[in-house]
């Protein structure tokens, strides 16, 4: 709701708050904020075993931490490579985790990757195993949690998205993401 007041109150019969937009600016919140990337081909999905940590021996996306200043979906794309040595493109939105954690959100936001051509996934030294799984053999396997599972068993790659890039015209990083069929907007 946006609240006007009159500049010049003498002058005007409308009561003072029906003018003057006061700005409203948003407050920022720490956030826990994590991103994975989906590669799929065919009836498989690209995951990754981890080699170090908690969740040592367990299966699941490559996934990571968004730095400070660094969009999420180029986090993304950073632990690809970091984590299987793979370049690619973010070609839409797959998912999104919300929750809350210690009282503040905890969100963990899933991107469609397509790999560029001619690559060999290697695993680095924090990851045990690299490879394509068969959708079909997914029970199969110990998860890092069930969401991971759900969103390896649930990914779509038919289900296409469209990405709006509003960056030159916004003057700082701003994409706009849309499950939309991969209708072109533009």
């Amino acid at each position: 709701m946006v609240i006007m007041k009159c500049l010049i109150p003498t002058r005007c019969k409308t009561p003072l708050y029906r003018w003057i937009p006061l700005l409203r600016v948003m407050k920022g919140l720490p956030c826990d904020l994590g991103v994975a990337a989906v590669v799929s081909s065919d009836d498989k999905i690209l995951l990754v075993k981890e080699g170090t940590g908690p969740f040592k021996g367990k299966w699941g996306l490559p996934k990571g931490f968004v730095d400070k200043g660094e969009l999420p979906r180029d986090a993304a794309l950073r632990e690809l490579k970091e984590e299987c040595g793979l370049d690619g493109e973010v070609v839409g939105l797959n998912s999104l985790r919300e929750k809350i954690t210690n009282g503040l959100p905890a969100i963990f936001i899933v991107y469609d990757i397509k790999v560029h051509p001619g690559q060999t996934a290697k695993p680095c030294s924090e990851i045990d195993q690299v490879k394509f799984v068969d959708k079909n053999k997914l029970d199969e396997l110990d998860w890092i949690s069930q969401t991971m599972k759900s969103i390896a068993t649930f990914s779509k790659p038919e289900i296409k998205s469209s990405i709006i890039d509003y960056t030159a015209s916004q003057g700082h990083p701003y994409l706009l993401h849309l499950n939309n069929g991969g209708v072109s907007v533009e």
